[in-house]
């Protein structure tokens, strides 16, 4: 049966983050999870049909949470902020950035798939837009770098 805009709605999905077994809560949005291979061609002298392929530096970006803010989940993560902040203001930081994980749910709960995320660091949070004139959702985004997931 083929998908229907109509049937996609059954389709939720729900991606959860902990990093260093700090929970932080369940995201509605989750982009950034791709890794660029860069392979670099090189030119064989006297191959005229095709260019011979390297491995280059792999890349991966920045991740980008998104969700409406909540009693529950916001306050975990404005923790672990200010933790992240206060070590590198004292300088007692380890020198490493911690663990994460990527968990992705299904409409039913059931775990679909995660991925492990090296030597993170949170990179952004962006509150959200306060205006009293309009009825949208507060929205909170977080941007965390790494190291990559493979």
């Amino acid at each position: 049966m083929p998908l229907t805009p109509m049937s996609m709605l059954g389709l939720v999905t729900r991606f959860h983050v902990s990093v260093d077994g700090v929970d932080l809560g369940g995201w509605a949005r989750c982009s950034g999870l791709s890794v660029d291979f860069k392979p670099e061609p090189w030119y064989e002298g006297g191959n005229y049909q095709h260019p011979t392929y390297l491995p280059g530096q792999l890349e991966y970006p920045p991740i980008t949470l998104q969700r409406a803010m909540s009693a529950q989940d916001t306050p975990r993560v404005q923790a672990w902020l200010s933790q992240k902040a206060q070590s590198w203001v004292n300088a007692d930081s380890s020198g490493g950035g911690g663990t994460a994980t990527i968990t992705l749910f299904d409409a039913k709960a059931a775990r679909v798939a995660s991925w492990t995320l090296r030597n993170v660091y949170p990179s952004k949070w962006d509150g959200p837009e306060l205006d009293a004139r309009t009825l949208g959702v507060a929205i909170e985004s977080l941007q965390l770098v790494h190291e990559g997931f493979l």
